[in-house]
């Protein structure tokens, strides 16, 4: 069955030269939240940390990026976020968001923390990858 649970809203409004992954972080140990997972964002960076599929080192993009979309997951281990971003000429292109991007006129975020559910992640036989474990902390013991 897949587990459900109520939630809490934070709305943040980051400012120029902020890091979306460092307040994002800084929410969940404000919160104590153990899965939190986002909601919309909207803004811009100056700098966008991204690693792109397939490859393990990042790429740093200096520029003028619109924040086209924003999605993922946040516990206390760390985070999975994919950043979707466009150039001043209309060119998108994206990936998983890594910490060291930079807001550039506003980043507005708002998350949903998952109050009876704690995410981890754990080595996936098919993907080779840790990916996300949802535990019920609101279910009760067989």
């Amino acid at each position: 069955m897949v587990p459900l649970s109520s939630g809490r809203y934070a709305a943040l409004r980051l400012k120029p030269g902020e890091d979306p992954v460092a307040a994002l972080r800084a929410l969940q140990r404000q919160t104590g939240a153990q899965a939190m997972a986002l909601v919309t964002c909207v803004g811009s960076l100056t700098r966008a940390v991204i690693r792109h599929a397939n490859r393990n080192e990042p790429s740093e993009y200096l520029g003028h990026y619109e924040i086209t979309s924003l999605a993922g997951t946040i516990d206390p281990a760390g985070e999975h976020l994919h950043l979707g971003i466009a150039d001043g000429e209309g060119r998108a292109f994206g990936g998983h968001l890594l910490p060291g991007s930079a807001v550039y006129t506003t980043a507005e975020i708002v998350v949903l923390i998952l109050e009876d559910l704690a995410f981890a992640r754990a080595p996936c036989p098919y993907s080779g990858y840790d990916e996300l474990v949802v535990n019920n902390l609101a279910a009760k013991p067989p």
